[in-house]
């Protein structure tokens, strides 16, 4: 009965957090999320440029690709959203090739993560983090010998069709083995688009009137991005939790726990929004049914 009373004051707190909401905090939030997926859609491109050189690369193709795919990721499980980015792409870069441009997706996603994991490195460092740094352990080791005997057996079994996707794969990469482009075309892109996301973080902490720095702004989306890695759509529920964490001591749990729903729902809002409305214009419809029939097609 106790547990069932604290679960009701932790929701009638929450509720109340969400009816004081200080408005002036939101609108500045909203442009910066905008500014910041319009930023990763760039670092796509320009990734994507450095695999197809002589290639025609669209800016508004890509961003609209970028966008929707955005969109489906808050609803479809496993990042199922990166389908969608590559099935809208692939047909509007002439003779590109599927595994070249998931590998493109994969970069942008490493070098992502390789930031959010220097940004919390500093984070601890500088003990602007309530967590220490966890023990790597051996699974990382076991997986990169997993993919070393997958890719051996696979050369060994299909020589040819592994070489050529192998190839693929490494094309898809080309920015990497071209350090300053990267520094040139895509790291400002990248710096710009965390400081967004920070700046995100920090406008809605605000706007709940959740006295924190931009430090723990700054957690709080490394946190969000962990959560995403969880296998269920927006990583709803460990979001919560890692938020929580993220909070401890500088907000009660109803707290935190409201502050994470209602800066997850709003995010997720504007995302779908914006991601669908850009999907409408490729598609060249406003019907909400060509819509989903495109994501009822298998990606080619």
């Amino acid at each position: 009965m106790n547990l069932f009373q604290r679960g009701l004051d932790a929701i009638e707190a929450a509720a109340e957090q969400l009816a004081n909401l200080d408005g002036r905090y939101l609108l500045p939030a909203l442009l910066l999320q905008l500014t910041g997926l319009g930023l990763r859609a760039m670092v796509w491109r320009n990734v994507i440029c450095a695999a197809y050189p002589d290639r025609c690369v669209p800016a508004t193709s890509v961003t609209g690709s970028f966008l929707a795919g955005v969109a489906f990721n808050s609803f479809l499980p496993a990042k199922g959203g990166e389908l969608v980015k590559l099935g809208l792409i692939r047909s509007r870069i002439h003779d590109s090739c599927v595994s070249t441009l998931a590998a493109t997706l994969g970069v942008v996603t490493l070098l992502d993560g390789l930031l959010g994991g220097a940004l919390f490195a500093g984070l601890v460092l500088f003990g602007l983090a309530p967590v220490s740094l966890p023990s790597v352990g051996i699974y990382p080791v076991i997986a990169a010998f997993g993919l070393v005997a997958v890719a051996a057996v696979a050369l060994k079994l299909r020589p040819r069709r592994a070489r050529s996707l192998f190839a693929h794969l490494a094309q898809g990469a080309a920015i990497l083995r071209t350090p300053g482009r990267y520094l040139h075309r895509v790291l400002p892109l990248q710096l710009a688009a965390w400081g967004c996301r920070v700046g995100v973080a920090f406008l809605v902490l605000s706007a709940f009137g959740i006295q924190a720095g931009l430090a723990t702004a700054a957690l709080v989306v490394v946190f969000n991005g962990l959560s995403t890695a969880v296998p269920v759509p927006g990583g709803v529920g460990t979001q919560q939790v890692l938020t929580a964490y993220a909070l401890r001591g500088a907000v009660p749990l109803a707290g935190a726990v409201s502050f994470s729903v209602g800066m997850q729902v709003g995010i997720t809002a504007v995302n779908t929004l914006v991601g669908l409305t850009a999907l409408m214009l490729m598609l060249r419809t406003f019907s909400p049914r060509a819509v989903l029939r495109f994501h009822a097609e298998p990606t080619s």
